[in-house]
């Protein structure tokens, strides 16, 4: 028996909770879950739980439909956390809460002791007893083995925890006694800390809503500088299950192309990458599995040969080198620049290269970007044994330790035959691919039994000057590496694929090809096959403040091919030749295109019309409901801070110019929202109102005005008259570091009336 937990977000006319499906543009988002496996299915404050019954496909888009086991059960989502038979894993604790980029995420057990009858049950979930509680004890002995509880202990004045079975076991590792940091800034943390320390002198014992699981692990498994796995926003006794149900619902695309649009603040960004991106780790395979590389060895780039057709050769052997070392050359260490130039064969660097080569050096076979395969050199060189192969050019001996197929792509091309790659513009490209595929560098990057996992999106930031041609390919100059050396004056260019060309390579892999190329040649009824299969995952290509660039001379006569029929394994795909490099090039059918606008900058209508016909567009509003609206410590409502500002804005300018709630979501103290003022707020109205500061006080207020009425006497000019210019109201801004704590939170209450 699988169970995993859902969530599917609540719409008006809730469809999907109605008639008990989850449909979707992506896959990916399905997760595991397979027919015939249960999922608790979080919507809004509602949590049912539903069986998964069959997946279908429609044009391409995947639809899991359920059996209703029980709906609107009475659970909220920190009550699913403390389910007692469920195993805690962050996981569990953190994904029921946080914005992910899948729908469907597995549950682990704690034991074998669930069956389906009790699971399916709704007597379950009324039985309270079921539930885990937060027992904080003030010493060891207190501490009962095979409870169900957690349980926190003082060891004298060190907090411990019991490390029972139920727990995943790596979580203990990030266990951090936080106490000592009490009362230091983090409000949400410190209400957790504050009721945990209750226990040091009798014990406490507390529910999912009175200190819910979640806030224990933020608490006490993260740094408490870092920032808490869920949003602020009202919280009181008893009432936890407020805490989860107001955090923004992921996002979900209505179409391959989708623009996210909305004012500033909005966390249009931050919603898209929690949303879609996976910047996942996997557990790492046995450790004698993986390879570690001498990070302070040599690295070299070794091009087979053009169109790599050396390759096949020399992966089947123990020895690499190249063309230009040739035997005819003698020994490459009595080589001199004069001999070179004399016979007038290319360059003195690049023939004895060869001769620098040392063991425990790397040589990197690289094809354009294509990373086929390293080898470590067991000896360095040596004429007598580097003549000896069956090549017409000299080798070192080497081992080689991974060939890929399909291979791995780095950041850009090279068109040195053989170069030193360290510390150059592919290194950071080369180590980050090498330790996402089973190599690692130092103990530190596996000692906590995780490796990366290869993102599945590519970032853009659009801007004035972006073009065309950063965009598919254009005509770029070659930078020399640090390591090589000008072998002339004259200035080289190469045709370099832009960001879009790359997104498409990356979503044609997911496919199973080697490159887009390599979709490209297949034939028209194959690449269907693929790209409809339902293992094949989405690749995202984000482009941040798209309305910044000039978006129909960025996409050129590409716009067409973006269209979701027109796409490489769609009905009526279309393939065309680019204008530099000529090759043939299409869109990848599982290529997702996300862009983001900040209205405030331009509005949606200004958008060109054939970019606005190919992308659904779905705004972004501010969301109050995410703000606290009080709380002990702190005296301010934000969000009816919030709620007000917005409000005049709108009755002032337009929806468009509001504020987003993004600005007031790390405001824990006043001091915060000082800042947030001064550097943010204060200056985004000064923009939207054209220093017209009367009407920036008709939103905050005069009590942050300075208000100059005295008359001013002006020079007299024949034939112009002053007419009231000298009793004319001046108004500026105060500054609000000079305004004391009191002075400018009763300001602030002002504002909204308090």
């Amino acid at each position: 028996m699988k169970i995993f937990f859902g969530k599917i977000k609540p719409t008006a006319d809730n469809k999907q909770i109605r008639d008990a499906y989850y449909e979707t543009l992506s896959p990916a988002k399905l997760g595991e879950i397979q027919p015939g496996d249960y999922s608790f299915i979080i919507s809004g404050k509602d949590v049912h739980l539903w069986k998964a019954k069959g997946r279908i496909d429609i044009d391409g888009h995947p639809k899991m439909e359920f059996d209703v086991i029980q709906n609107s059960l009475p659970l909220s989502t920190q009550k699913l956390i403390a389910f007692r038979y469920f195993k805690l894993d962050s996981s569990l604790m953190v994904l029921t809460v946080r914005q992910s980029p899948k729908a469907f995420y597995p549950i682990e057990l704690a034991d074998s002791s669930l069956t389906e009858d009790i699971l399916t049950k709704r007597t379950t979930y009324q039985d309270e007893d079921n539930f885990r509680k937060i027992i904080v004890l003030p010493s060891a002995d207190q501490v009962q083995k095979n409870s169900i509880d957690v349980q926190l202990y003082f060891d004298g004045n060190d907090l411990q925890i019991e490390r029972s079975a139920f727990f995943d076991k790596d979580l203990f590792e990030n266990f951090i006694n936080n106490l000592d940091k009490l009362g230091k800034g983090r409000r949400e943390k410190d209400k957790a800390l504050s009721k945990i320390s209750e226990g040091r002198r009798k014990k406490v014992v507390y529910n999912y809503n009175e200190l819910p699981l979640l806030r224990m692990y933020d608490a006490l498994f993260n740094p408490y500088e870092r920032k808490d796995s869920i949003i602020k926003v009202a919280e009181s006794e008893g009432d936890a299950e407020d805490v989860v149900n107001e955090i923004s619902e992921a996002l979900e695309l209505k179409s391959y192309n989708q623009i996210y649009y909305g004012p500033p603040g909005t966390g249009k960004t931050y919603r898209v990458l929690k949303s879609f991106c996976l910047e996942e780790e996997t557990a790492l395979p046995k450790k004698e599995q993986l390879i570690k590389l001498d990070h302070n060895a040599f690295f070299w780039h070794l091009a087979p040969g053009r169109n790599a057709y050396l390759w096949e050769q020399l992966k089947k052997g123990d020895t690499l080198g190249y063309e230009w070392a040739d035997k005819e050359w003698g020994d490459l260490k009595k080589v001199t620049p004069k001999q070179i130039e004399e016979e007038g064969s290319g360059s003195f660097q690049l023939i004895t290269y060869l001769r620098e080569v040392e063991a425990g050096d790397y040589i990197c076979v690289i094809s354009g970007k294509k990373l086929l395969g390293i080898a470590e050199v067991t000896a360095g060189y040596n004429f007598e044994e580097a003549k000896n192969n069956p090549f017409n050019f000299q080798t070192v001996p080497i081992k080689w330790l991974k060939q890929f197929d399909p291979p791995l792509y780095l950041n850009s091309y090279q068109t040195k035959t053989f170069v030193k790659l360290n510390d150059g513009r592919r290194w950071s490209s080369l180590v980050s691919v090498l330790r996402e595929n089973g190599f690692y560098f130092n103990e530190e990057e596996v000692a906590e039994n995780k490796m990366p996992k290869p993102k599945n999106f590519m970032f853009v930031s659009f801007h004035q000057s972006f073009s065309y041609e950063d965009f598919i390919e254009g005509i770029k100059p070659v930078l020399p590496d640090a390591e090589e050396i000008q072998d002339s004056n004259n200035l080289l260019y190469e045709i370099v694929p832009g960001v879009f060309y790359q997104a498409c390579d990356k979503a044609a892999q997911l496919a199973g090809y080697k490159d887009l190329q390599d979709c490209i040649t297949d034939s028209k009824k194959n690449r269907q096959r693929r790209f409809k299969s339902e293992s094949v995952l989405e690749y995202y290509l984000i482009i941040d403040e798209l309305n910044r660039g000039n978006v129909a001379s960025i996409f050129g006569e590409l716009i067409t091919l973006i269209e979701d029929d027109k796409r490489l394994g769609g009905e009526s795909e279309i393939i065309l030749n680019l204008p530099y490099s000529k090759s043939s090039f299409g869109v990848p059918l599982n290529l997702r295109i996300i862009g983001t606008m900040n209205t405030a900058d331009r509005s949606v209508e200004a958008l060109d019309t054939a970019l606005r016909r190919r992308f659904s567009f779905e705004e972004i509003i501010p969301e109050p409901t995410l703000l606290p609206e009080s709380a002990e410590d702190f005296p301010i409502n934000l969000r009816k801070l919030l709620v007000t500002i917005n409000n005049r804005i709108e009755k002032l300018i337009d929806k468009d110019h509001t504020i987003g709630h993004a600005f007031l979501i790390n405001v824990d103290t006043i001091e915060d929202l000082k800042k947030v003022f001064a550097n943010k707020i204060l200056p985004l109205l000064q923009e939207y109102f054209y220093g017209d500061y009367g009407r920036i006080g008709l939103v905050i207020g005069e009590a942050f005005l300075v208000i100059k009425k005295q008359e001013t006497a002006f020079m007299k000019v024949d034939n112009y008259e002053a007419g009231d210019l000298d009793e004319r109201t001046v108004y500026s801004l105060k500054n609000i570091d000079e305004m004391t704590d009191d002075v400018f939170t009763n300001s602030i209450k002002a504002i909204y009336g308090e």
